[in-house]
């Protein structure tokens, strides 16, 4: 079995766009807490902080993991 990476954490709302993003790259992700981030933040992380939580596997992370800071820079841009 594949071993994944976490590449994201936060709230579910960006979380969701992030995953959009890494799978018009295509890179499969995996969602944890996405259900329970989203009705009860403060049950899956002390304070509801950072509960949704995104994984990639091994051989993507590089990838997802420039892709996410680029976002993050705002130097991401949609291709056609």
């Amino acid at each position: 079995m594949q071993d994944h990476k976490q590449v994201f954490s936060g709230s579910p709302f960006e979380g969701m766009a992030v995953k959009n993003i890494l799978e018009s790259n295509e890179i499969e992700v995996f969602e944890i807490n996405s259900t329970m981030a989203s009705i009860e933040p403060w049950a899956v992380t002390a304070g509801g902080f950072n509960p949704f939580i995104l994984k990639v596997s091994d051989e993507n992370f590089e990838k997802a993991t420039k892709i996410i800071e680029a976002y993050n820079n705002g130097e991401y841009i949609l291709e056609d």
